[in-house]
């Protein structure tokens, strides 16, 4: 997985603040309750590249890496819940609400206790891998600016170069 990101800040330590937009299906969502402007997702990460602040950087993480993290966040709490559930609607509904509710919730601790584990090993990092060059930072800018056509301005009227 890659993603451009904006160096918003440099420690004296060798690390590099990198602030990443948020996806468009977050614009309308307002579940993280975070006004307009402040509708970034923001990372620490060692700075291996020289990057300053401003500058575009390119991140990455490993595909196996995004997608074991996905699995532990989004599936691991629920594969409990849904055991205890499942065993416990024929002796009471309260208690199987309940216990299932008490599951999901060390299901979290569980995911936080293994988060803190696999937070040591470089592959589950996210890397600063490069520094994104000004003409390839922006593409919706790249589309705007005429081609280079033969000597043509953006009008379709050729031009001479009289150098």
């Amino acid at each position: 997985m890659k993603e451009v990101g904006t160096v918003a800040k440099i420690s004296r330590t060798g690390f590099a603040t990198v602030r990443f937009p948020r996806k468009t299906a977050c614009e309308h969502c307002n579940m993280c309750l975070k006004p307009k402007d402040e509708m970034y997702v923001q990372l620490r990460l060692k700075n291996s590249v020289g990057a300053k602040e401003g500058d575009k950087v390119e991140v990455t993480m490993g595909d196996r890496a995004v997608l074991t993290a996905s699995f532990l966040v989004y599936i691991m709490p629920l594969i409990p819940m849904a055991i205890v559930l499942g065993t416990t609607y024929r002796v009471s509904l309260a208690l199987a609400y309940g216990l299932a509710a008490a599951t999901l919730i060390l299901g979290f601790v569980a995911v936080a206790l293994i988060d803190r584990k696999i937070r040591e090993k470089s592959e589950f990092m996210p890397k600063i891998t490069r520094i994104v060059p000004e003409d390839e930072s922006n593409p919706d800018e790249q589309a705007s600016r005429p081609s280079d056509n033969d000597g043509e301005d953006a009008d379709g009227i050729g031009t001479e170069d009289k150098c």
